[in-house]
């Protein structure tokens, strides 16, 4: 038999409860434009003396960011060089910290990849002129200056370290501050496992002072600067931020959405020291692959002006207020339209789950004995949900398929800061929100509201135990919708009151206003190839919403949803980025190689233009080099090339091979003779023990595969020591990677496009050692 979807009592949709739903619509509306709305912060037009200035701080990014420096480069020593100067130009007096730092990671094959690096960290005092007896409490602001291999790094190293400059020449201009600052730029951070700040925070004797850190980092070259991570921030850090930063920007459920963002490994390391950190970082505008369009007329004065403001505002409040010992730390974090940044310990978000499970199980129970409602329409309800969710979604990805001028136009527009990319973030939020409305009214028609409202909250409730657990910092964006449409459901229930329109709409502000916003930006992060999450998240919305629903049967929502993701596919399509001529890598690759005794020029698989083809006269397709890069690498294209002898091979001596038992050692000597800023041995053939290099042990377990890539190593003598399993013949693979390439090459015509960045080739050399 049909029941009826609507609440007992209620006669059908009234004036009323039209303009609350039209009000929540324009309300869930606004709350997701806000979510998305580009940086405001305007750039000063004359710069004041104690005041940030960006055009002083792009006149540092573009000093900085003249060609790729990875660590131990010459271009890296020049940039270097170059904040040295200017440091000293303010009358403080800079060190150079040189340590050294390592990683590991396994995978579940049990290789092993060691990462090594001598960085060579620029460390500042501006010190404070508060007198204490013991030793003072500091606060650190830290951003690198390196950059990969293949890109000049204008915002992804070079932006934050100009924003440190121009703040430390406008601290000093200014009046003096209480507490120590220390301002560190960092090197070797350009991998993503941040060596150099694992440097500064291992071995620095001003580490273990450090109460509040500070880091500044860009993923993306435009945008308003965001609080990425503040999983070791207490409220002291985080409530200055949230106050005293302009339009401050960020939540902690993006932050769980950026775990894997390389930019966060820094303040991991920066939190191991104790320090309260807050991780900052611009999210918009594509840097390309491997940060081939990261250059400097790229980069955002806006982005930059909201970084350099943020960076003042914090580091005068820190600089004059009274540091307290740190508290417990973590904290969930989120914006709230008209109120701001609202925070709070994240050992709240366990107990908020708890009470949302007990209000879930009072439901439930006085569902089945007060309403006669049977169980297992209850766990229909759920299932129900959960089927118009995976539909839902599998239809919009459908669209999202059929739709193919979007991808493309995604792409560009991202490299163009072009509005249509709102547009299509709109467009995956609404389209899955549309289909389960229509979804829901269908099973409406055969369910009780009550039951679907009691299975959404049970699956909902079953999500937020999930993200309790595993993504902690999301948990706001179902904790506080899920809270507040249980307490309506009960209330209405127990029959506490006569306006349920009125509870029902209040009931829905919290999701309205906590999961659009989440599900615009997961939307605009993921851009349109991953749908799942902001798909999910508006479905999840009309979900607790459902009683709402119920009483006006779908008509108000289902069709205006679908107006308005047409009218977003419209807007997006209507929308022509213009792709910006911006210089490229060269990645032409001069490979001198020890065991065939010749040179070759190396290109990766794919399109080449006329010039670089002209450099493999005989090549007809790409081919496999399984001795250079392994058995498993991808085809490149080779040619012969001329021997430079200004390249000199790597220079190897074994030095030991002795067995012992059923361990092998041996011990040889590596010396890179071009000072190369990057070395790479691999190792093939063999399960290692144990493993050091100069004494300093990188591995000292047994694993299957071994690799260790070394930044900055320069021309000292590398003594390596390893212990493997048994007696097998094996073999050690040596590569030397120097940015750059030597004379020889045809002039590449002035007119061709697109044009090449400076020194961005690269030189290698290789050599392998066979033990039989």
């Amino acid at each position: 038999m049909r029941q009826d979807p609507a609440l007992p009592g209620h006669a059908g949709p009234n004036p009323f409860t039209v303009a609350a739903i039209a009000a929540i619509v324009i309300l869930a509306a606004l709350a997701g434009w806000l979510a998305l709305r580009p940086a405001s912060v305007p750039v000063p037009e004359g710069p004041s003396p104690s005041g940030f200035s960006a055009g002083r701080a792009l006149a540092h990014v573009r000093a900085l960011a003249q060609a790729p420096r990875p660590a131990g480069s010459q271009a890296n020593a020049r940039a270097r060089g170059y904040l040295l100067a200017q440091v000293r130009a303010l009358g403080l007096e800079p060190e150079v910290q040189t340590a050294m730092a390592q990683t590991a990671s396994a995978d579940m094959m049990a290789n092993v990849r060691v990462t090594l690096a001598e960085a060579r960290n620029v460390v500042v005092r501006k010190p404070g002129t508060a007198r204490t007896d013991g030793p003072r409490r500091m606060v650190l602001a830290s951003a690198r200056y390196d950059s990969g291999a293949g890109s000049p790094g204008a915002a992804d190293g070079a932006a934050g370290a100009a924003a440190l400059l121009e703040a430390l020449r406008a601290l000093q201009a200014g009046p003096p501050l209480d507490n120590d600052i220390v301002f560190v730029f960092t090197d070797a951070d350009s991998d993503g496992q941040a060596l150099g700040t694992r440097a500064f925070a291992e071995s620095h004797p001003w580490a273990g002072r450090v109460r509040v850190a500070l880091r500044f980092d860009h993923a993306g070259n435009r945008g308003p600067l965001a609080l990425v991570d503040a999983g070791a921030a207490d409220g002291f850090a985080l409530g200055a931020w949230a106050r005293l930063a302009p339009a401050p920007r960020g939540s902690s459920f993006m932050a769980e959405l950026l775990q894997g963002l390389p930019q966060r490994t820094a303040a991991r390391a920066l939190a191991a020291t104790g320090a309260a950190t807050l991780q900052f970082a611009t999210l918009d505008g594509a840097l390309g692959w491997d940060g081939m369009h990261d250059v400097p007329q790229q980069l955002s004065s806006a982005s930059l002006q909201h970084e350099g403001d943020t960076m003042l505002a914090l580091l005068r409040h820190f600089g004059n207020a009274r540091l307290p010992a740190a508290c417990s730390r973590g904290q969930v974090f989120f914006p709230l339209p008209f109120v701001g940044q609202v925070h709070y310990p994240m050992w709240c978000v366990w107990p908020l789950t708890l009470l949302a499970c007990a209000l879930n199980l009072a439901a439930c129970r006085l569902a089945v004995r007060r309403l006669d409602i049977a169980g297992s329409d209850i766990v229909h309800g759920m299932f129900g949900f959960v089927f118009m969710t995976a539909l839902a979604i599998f239809i919009t990805w459908l669209c999202r398929e059929a739709l193919t001028g979007l991808q493309w136009r995604w792409d560009v527009g991202e490299l163009a800061g072009d509005d249509g990319l709102r547009w299509q973030a709109w467009t995956f939020v609404l389209l899955p929100a549309a289909l389960f409305a229509l979804l829901q009214r269908r099973l409406l028609a055969r369910l009780d509201g009550a039951c679907l409202a009691l299975g959404a909250m049970l699956a909902a409730n079953v999500a937020l135990l999930a993200v309790s657990y595993g993504a902690p910092g999301a948990s706001y964006v179902l904790a506080w919708p899920l809270l507040a449409a249980q307490a309506a459901w009960l209330a209405l229930a127990l029959e506490l009151t006569a306006r349920r329109t009125a509870l029902l709409a209040l009931a829905a502000v919290p999701a309205l206003v906590l999961i659009v916003p989440a599900a615009v930006d997961s939307a605009a992060w993921l851009s349109p190839r991953w749908l799942l999450l902001p798909a999910l998240l508006a479905c999840l919305l009309l979900a607790l919403c459902s009683m709402l629903l119920a009483q006006v049967k779908g008509r108000l929502v289902a069709a205006p949803l679908l107006l308005a993701g047409g009218a977003c596919i419209g807007m997006a399509y209507a929308a022509h980025p213009v792709r910006p001529e911006l210089p490229v890598p060269n990645r032409l690759l001069y490979l001198k190689d020890t065991p065939s005794w010749q040179a070759f020029w190396i290109h990766p698989a794919g399109p080449v233009d006329a010039w670089t083809k002209s450099v493999f006269p005989n090549a007809l397709q790409p081919y496999v080099m399984p001795y250079t890069f392994g058995v498993d690498s991808d085809p490149v294209w080779y040619g012969a090339a001329r021997r430079d002898d200004a390249v000199f091979y790597p220079y190897l001596l074994i030095e030991k091979d002795e067995r012992r038992g059923d361990v092998r050692r041996v011990e040889f000597l590596l010396r890179s003779k071009n000072g190369a800023p990057d070395l790479v041995l691999r190792l093939n053939g063999a399960d290692t023990l144990r493993t050091s290099v100069n004494g300093r042990v990188l591995t000292d377990r047994r694993y299957r595969g071994w690799q260790a890539t070394l930044h900055g190593m320069g021309e000292r003598e590398l003594r390596f020591a390893i212990e493997l399993v048994g007696d097998p013949a094996f073999s050690i693979f040596v590569q030397e990677r120097i940015p750059g390439l030597p004379a020889g090459l045809p002039p590449r015509p002035d007119d061709m496009r697109p044009r090449l960045l400076p020194d961005s080739g690269t030189t290698m050399t290789v050599d392998i050692l066979r033990f039989p």
